[in-house]
């Protein structure tokens, strides 16, 4: 079964919106937190897996984990642990917002969620650049 391309393309983004109204009704509830944990996951997973597949750098990524496969490459951070940063960012800031009721909260929710805002939209531009093909005279 093939889903139509809206939806199909609208499921992490839904994933988000539903985590987010659970979040502002959450009320000590640890069900509806539990159930906007997974859903954000969840949107999170999916996300990162689609990017990673519509990459236009993919053959240079694949060099690049053959190569940390080998050891050639020093200084590496997990793939998995990159790929999630800018969503633990995300989550952090949602965490200051709800749990830190004072302004110094309010002020790292806002810091967070802008990081990684700012991580997605670089990992966005860079992976989907389009190359512009050579002017033919």
């Amino acid at each position: 079964m093939r889903l139509p391309t809206p939806i199909y393309e609208s499921i992490p983004y839904l994933c988000f919106a539903t985590c987010l109204l659970l979040a502002i009704l959450y009320n000590q509830n640890s069900g509806i937190l539990l159930t906007a944990l997974v859903l954000y996951l969840v949107g999170s997973s999916i996300w990162i897996m689609r990017s990673n597949y519509r990459r236009r750098d993919r053959r240079e990524h694949r060099l690049l984990v053959s190569q940390i496969a080998r050891g050639n490459v020093e200084g590496y951070t997990p793939e998995w642990f990159y790929e999630g940063l800018p969503f633990f960012y995300l989550a952090g800031g949602a965490i200051c917002y709800t749990l830190i009721t004072n302004p110094l909260g309010f002020v790292s929710g806002t810091l967070l969620v802008l990081a990684g805002l700012i991580v997605l939209r670089i990992r966005i531009h860079c992976r989907h650049e389009l190359k512009t093909p050579p002017y033919n005279a």
